[in-house]
């Protein structure tokens, strides 16, 4: 072990010495005043380092480091070429196969941005139709959908003919949205689950939680990213999970908001109070800014506010709005 060579080092030097000097392992206890045992460890030692050796005679002597070096090293060293050298040669075979692979991930990377809705439509027709197992869809109104929705609406029917398991998210807003509804009615006929919550935070589909569909660019810019693999796909089927955990049940037979409506007010004024402009708020509520701006009046008169800072003040005095909200305008 390293230990016993270390502590052994300097007691064996000295017993190396009295070899050179010509004495024999029976004289050398004696000579150094220590136990017979002591020695024999430190002849050892001597031993595994090839600086000793024994003559026909028996006599042991010693040996000089040099060839000591030459005969335990050497191996070691020329192991340790080999295995360099092996390495080195591991290295070249490996790059041939890293070339392939960068040559095939740049021809389907694992990320492909389209601009146009035709391509897009045909990516995803073909993964559409290729999904064994389970849809994922959070959308906006019908009224305000991308264009890639729009072809995404008829493949999650299609999908659901087929046995396919689906679930989609809409904000709150798509129950009155006669467009949007019918859409959510056809979804829920065919065995799918649907529901709706006041805040749709992005908007995208994911295939067997393995291909997403999601907007790459501005508001208005009609780039999607279709994203292979499970990293990307796994983290928005998880947001789409939470989305839906604070969902409410989307029901056919009942009309309009069914029960909703307070909770679509609350939030805007929450945003509202938050400083948020229209675009973004109706964006997120899934509301057109026409009819945001409508709830926005009604509810400023609710309040008998003369600005939005005073509504969301006066929703957050009467607890309309949430904590966190109320907390940073006090």
């Amino acid at each position: 072990m390293l230990s016993e060579r270390i502590e052994a080092d300097e007691f064996a030097v000295e017993v190396y010495e009295r070899i050179l000097d010509g004495d024999g392992p029976a004289e050398i206890p004696a000579r150094l005043g220590v136990p017979v045992a002591e020695v024999d460890r430190a002849f050892g030692l001597l031993r595994r380092l090839r600086l000793i050796r024994e003559t026909r005679d028996g006599e042991v002597v010693a040996v000089d480091p040099d060839s000591a070096r030459a005969e335990l090293l050497l191996p070691l060293e020329r192991a340790i070429h080999d295995q360099r050298s092996l390495l080195l040669a591991r290295r070249r075979q490996l790059r041939s196969f890293a070339d392939a692979f960068g040559r095939a991930e740049r021809a389907n990377p694992p990320v492909q941005v389209s601009r146009d809705p035709r391509e897009t439509e045909l990516r995803l027709v073909e993964t559409a139709n290729g999904c064994e197992s389970e849809v994922l869809m959070m959308q906006s109104c019908v009224a305000h959908e991308p264009p890639e929705a729009r072809h995404l609406r008829p493949l999650v029917l299609d999908a659901l003919r087929r046995g396919i398991r689906v679930r989609v998210l809409y904000p709150h807003a798509a129950r009155a949205d006669a467009a949007t509804r019918s859409f959510l009615c056809n979804v829920a006929s065919l065995g799918g689950r649907v529901r709706t919550s006041d805040e749709i935070f992005d908007r995208f589909a994911v295939f067997d939680r393995q291909v997403a569909f999601l907007r790459a660019g501005l508001e208005g810019d009609q780039a999607v990213a279709m994203v292979h693999g499970p990293v990307i796909a796994q983290f928005l089927a998880g947001t789409h999970d939470r989305g839906w955990e604070s969902g409410t049940d989307f029901d056919p037979g009942r009309a309009g908001y069914a029960g909703t409506l307070d909770v679509v007010k609350s939030r805007v004024l929450d945003l509202l109070a938050a400083g948020l402009k229209d675009e973004v708020i109706a964006r997120r509520v899934g509301l057109s800014e026409r009819t945001l701006r409508r709830h926005i009046s009604a509810m400023m008169q609710e309040l008998a506010a003369e600005s939005r800072f005073q509504a969301g003040v006066a929703a957050a005095r009467a607890g309309l709005v949430a904590t966190t909200t109320r907390t940073h305008l006090h």
